[in-house]
């Protein structure tokens, strides 16, 4: 009936297959992107989806954060690239001006 007629109507669309699709590229979204790719290997295709005009544009941008699990996931980060996209700067305090003991 009308589904039929409105489907047959549509414009052709332009699809692509991926092995992985991650939704959000915020930290847990790309290390997931880039834990599949070390499991999977180059022949596995990821995807990631992402609401923001860039990936990490939500999280990273300014973020000072433990870099714990990022040496977990790609122990040798801090040497690969140019080293412009993070900093490495090790924080001069654990305190922050809001932390009291009540």
């Amino acid at each position: 009936g009308a589904c039929v007629r409105l489907l047959s109507c549509a414009p052709a669309r332009d699809a692509m297959s991926y092995d992985v699709c991650v939704v959000g590229a915020g930290p847990a979204g790309l290390a997931a992107a880039i834990r599949a790719k070390q499991v999977g290997g180059d022949e596995t295709t990821v995807c990631i989806l992402e609401k923001g005009s860039e990936v990490g544009a939500h999280v990273l941008s300014g973020n000072v954060f433990d870099p714990k699990a990022l040496d977990e996931l790609i122990p040798d980060w801090r040497t690969l690239g140019d080293g412009s996209a993070a900093s490495s700067s090790p924080s001069p305090s654990s305190s922050w001006p809001f932390d009291h003991e009540e």
